[in-house]
């Protein structure tokens, strides 16, 4: 679960250490929009290269890989081995299997042709001659638990590394679908859309974590973590509070059930999952320490009255942790939107590759987009461009509503790289909002990651 390796955290600028992968790298850069031909830009000779750097496999198995010209490597480089699928060595295989492993982790986001297609149709129903590289190649290309033989596969004899592929696209899926998950509340009627939103693509995805700073609640306390998704945040609240009793809550039963299997691997032992819709969630009759609404209050139909719902559930002297989408920051997303409702795209796998071949193929325009690490998943991507109800908020709009409830704010947090300049344009202001607002009319793109701060009630001094 916690990486041992701390090149992971950034595995895209060691990846480029190796000479080949920046070379193939760069001649696709070169090329890029040529059609491909067996094997492509990606020699024979090359894949032996790059099959033996242990780094890339590593990190292919275990982390998200982002940036365009990676993705753009990596989307040649799988082509290039289905093509050479009865043609693989050992070490090959290998390098084939941990790259079905990234495709299973971005949830197969990178583009396909109607060639490469036909030839994983074709593997299929060559799977019964229990050939590696052929199951291998499949797995790159859609998960194996969705093949109706799944069960059988899981049962037979594999080389070590098919092994983990097993394990990660049909082992793993079946314990999340198995998952017991209780129920708080029932769903609003108005909060269904968002519930099979994250049904579909719970989110965010994500496989090893690294350790973050997070300020630790009061020891023993009662937290409630509202809206949490598939758990990365319950991991780093649940190692940064180990004394503490969590609740963790969310709309998404999928996404609950991939958090606990993700915090029980990691032997958390203090957190209890729930679904539960924080509009419905007044009526719980247990009160809380400290709250985490990180990144959910703006998905729901109304954000301020579950913003109230879940200050209702706050001891007097407790705490509240808030993140919110900034609508200065949101310039480029909503471009993206206009977009997406302009062509007529659903939030399909299918359609959401196309939108992502267009903004790719328009780097200079879409440049703020292809940035983000949520551009490099499917469900991050559909997240960020297709999300069915999304508010965004301006420091103003926050300090208005800190006003009408009463709330002190304990603490704003901005982005560490924005913090030396602020004070030297504003020293002694960092809890200002109005002078936040300011900074952020100066340089629209501090917020992209989320206003977030603390309050408390007034009364806590």
């Amino acid at each position: 679960m916690a990486s041992t390796d701390p090149r992971l955290e950034t595995p895209e600028r060691f990846i480029f250490q190796n000479m080949t992968v920046a070379l193939c790298t760069d001649r696709i850069a070169r090329n890029f929009g040529v059609p491909l031909v067996r094997g492509g830009p990606v020699s024979v000779k090359e894949i032996a290269e790059i099959a033996r750097d242990q780094f890339l496999l590593t990190a292919l198995s275990s982390v998200l890989i982002r940036g365009l010209e990676l993705e753009r490597f990596l989307t040649h480089l799988r082509k290039a081995l289905l093509g050479l699928v009865n043609e693989l060595d050992t070490n090959s295989l290998k390098l084939l299997v941990a790259l079905a492993q990234q495709c299973f982790i971005n949830e197969y986001v990178y583009d396909v042709d109607d060639d490469e297609m036909r030839q994983i149709a074709r593997l299929r129903t060559e799977l019964a001659d229990s050939a590696p590289a052929k199951l291998a190649a499949i797995a790159a290309y859609q998960p194996l638990h969705r093949l109706p033989e799944a069960s059988k596969l899981s049962g037979q004899s594999w080389p070590r590394a098919v092994r983990d592929l097993i394990r990660q696209q049909i082992e793993e899926p079946l314990v999340e679908a198995r998952a017991t998950i209780p129920a708080l509340t029932d769903i609003d009627a108005t909060s269904s859309s968002v519930q099979q939103h994250y049904e579909q693509n719970p989110y965010p995805r994500w496989t090893v974590s690294f350790a973050p700073l997070v300020t630790a609640a009061p020891a023993a306390a009662e937290i409630l973590i509202a809206g949490c998704g598939t758990g990365k945040h319950v991991f780093y609240m649940a190692r940064g509070n180990p004394g503490a009793r969590i609740l963790a809550i969310d709309i998404s039963r999928a996404s609950l059930a991939y958090a606990s299997r993700k915090t029980r691997e990691a032997r958390l032992r203090n957190i209890e999952y729930a679904q539960a819709d924080i509009l419905k969630l007044g009526a719980l009759n247990r009160r809380f320490d400290h709250i985490e609404a990180i990144g959910v209050l703006h998905h729901l139909v109304d954000p301020k009255t579950g913003w109230r719902v879940l200050l209702s559930l706050l001891k007097p002297q407790g705490t509240m942790r808030v993140a919110l989408y900034s609508e200065t920051a949101g310039r480029a997303i909503l471009a993206a939107r206009e977009l997406i409702a302009s062509n007529g795209y659903e939030p399909t796998p299918e359609d959401i590759r196309a939108v992502r071949r267009h903004m790719m193929g328009d780097v200079t325009r879409w440049r703020a987009v292809l940035q983000t690490e949520d551009f490099y998943y499917m469900s991050g991507c559909r997240d960020m461009l297709f999300h069915v109800i999304e508010h965004r908020f301006t420091l103003p709009d926050i300090a208005a509503f800190l006003r009408e409830e009463n709330l002190q704010l304990v603490e704003f947090e901005p982005p560490p790289e924005a913090v030396e300049l602020f004070k030297q344009q504003y020293p002694n202001r960092m809890n200002d909002l109005d002078c936040w607002h300011a900074f952020e009319q100066e340089r629209p793109g501090t917020f992209r990651q989320m206003y977030q701060f603390v309050v408390a009630k007034a009364s806590v001094q």
